[in-house]
């Protein structure tokens, strides 16, 4: 997730998934609050994602896995892509991966619910507006993982 303007010296075609312009990767830009990344590891492609602005406790209490993330807002978007498209860059999000969000700066909590055998998994995703992003210090990207419910 990140805001268009975070990512506006990327070129149309190129290769990010290793390296950005500025030298960085993904994890610089995940501790910098660029990019708000997290890997997944679940055996399907299917995702539910819900994004909220106010904690869920029984969320929290039901999720398998959870990570902190922090990102910056600006222009009132966030787009939401698979890192797959870093390795082929597309500069436009497409339409129905961009929501809407208040500017400024936010710490995500994202939290991980297995679904059930036909279902997809659940990705809760708790946006908190905050002075500073967080102090995040990754050494690579963060992951969700859950244990299939089957």
């Amino acid at each position: 997730m990140y805001s268009p303007a975070a990512v506006g010296a990327l070129e149309e075609g190129k290769n990010y998934g290793v390296r950005f312009p500025d030298g960085g990767d993904l994890v610089d830009k995940t501790n910098d609050g660029s990019i708000a990344a997290i890997g997944l590891r679940w055996p399907a492609r299917d995702y539910w994602l819900h994004f909220s602005a106010s904690m869920d406790h029984r969320v929290v209490a039901r999720a398998s896995d959870h990570v902190r993330l922090g990102v910056r807002v600006a222009a009132r978007q966030l787009c939401v892509r698979g890192g797959d498209d870093l390795f082929l860059w597309k500069k436009r999000c497409p339409g129905d991966q961009l929501i809407t969000v208040a500017d400024g700066l936010y710490e995500i909590t994202a939290c991980m619910v297995p679904g059930g055998e036909d279902g997809p998994v659940r990705i809760y995703l708790h946006f908190a507006a905050v002075m500073a992003l967080p102090d995040l210090g990754y050494d690579a990207v963060p992951e969700l993982f859950c244990e299939s419910p089957w």
